[in-house]
């Protein structure tokens, strides 16, 4: 169940005191704490928009590289106040230990959470998207945000087939808004391999391990890209753009998906 019927809202109004124009009170999101739990064992916690928890368990988990799939889960179980998502699913032990290993608190909104992202699988899709999409998807995603409108204190992500938004999430952290289309899209069997992730959030290292994870060929920011996530994204062949604007982008790495450039070894 996506969402238990009394969970938290998404949103509550607060008392505020205003210096300039405007009323007494102010919307705010809701921010939980939620434990991810493989079985009855704590994986860990984050602070989460406690909606589409489900979503958010598997593409955290496969983004993080536990799981190869939604194939691989066989129940989620969300506490009816949202505070713990319980997943039952073959997760190979050696993977949990290198994941924690590897745990680091991330630089994501919202006291994000990721393991570090070292050696990453290289994505061979040969998918190419039209800028011009990209673009208009951008502002489709920018657009469909509500919960950004009334609060200003979220980020949005969504996933794309260049024609469409397949997937679309709020979330306090960008890592989470992430998490949460790339579950959701797991969860509906949709070929990650012939699609892009968006963001309003800046891409760093840890969000283009979650796309090289899960196969996903192309990560678009709507703002700033890190030094790392550039790294990365070449060396996992990864088209990254950054600064999304109708008209405009930055591309930072794999600039032959976007048609900018040939791909190495290409003839056509």
């Amino acid at each position: 169940m996506t969402d238990p019927p009394n969970r938290p809202d998404a949103i509550r109004e607060v008392p505020v005191w205003r210096v300039g124009p405007g009323g007494a009170r102010h919307t705010v999101v809701t921010e939980s704490l939620v434990e991810l739990a493989l079985g009855p064992r704590i994986l860990m916690r984050a602070s989460v928009l406690p909606k589409s928890l489900d979503d958010f368990a598997v593409g955290f988990l496969a983004g993080e590289g536990l799981i190869d799939g939604a194939a691989a889960v066989h129940e989620i179980l969300v506490a009816p106040d949202s505070s713990r998502v319980e997943v039952r699913a073959d997760v190979d032990p050696d993977r949990i230990a290198l994941f924690r290993e590897r745990l680091a608190t991330s630089s994501g909104c919202g006291g994000g959470v990721s393991a570090a992202a070292d050696a990453l699988p290289r994505v061979e899709s040969d998918t190419r998207f039209e800028p011009a999409d990209v673009s208009d998807r951008m502002r489709e995603l920018t657009e469909a945000g509500h919960l950004f409108r009334k609060t200003g204190g979220v980020h949005a992500a969504a996933v794309t087939d260049g024609q469409m938004l397949l997937a679309v999430a709020e979330d306090i952290g960008r890592h989470n808004a992430v998490d949460k289309v790339i579950g959701r899209c797991l969860r509906q069997g949709v070929d990650l391999a012939r699609t892009a992730v968006l963001s309003t959030g800046r891409a760093s290292a840890d969000i283009l391990a979650k796309a090289a994870r899960t196969g996903i060929p192309v990560v678009v920011s709507r703002g700033a890209v890190t030094s790392r996530a550039v790294d990365l994204a070449a060396a996992s062949g990864i088209t990254l753009v950054g600064f999304a604007r109708t008209g405009r982008m930055n591309v930072y790495a794999a600039p032959w998906r976007l048609g900018l450039a040939p791909r190495e070894g290409d003839t056509r």
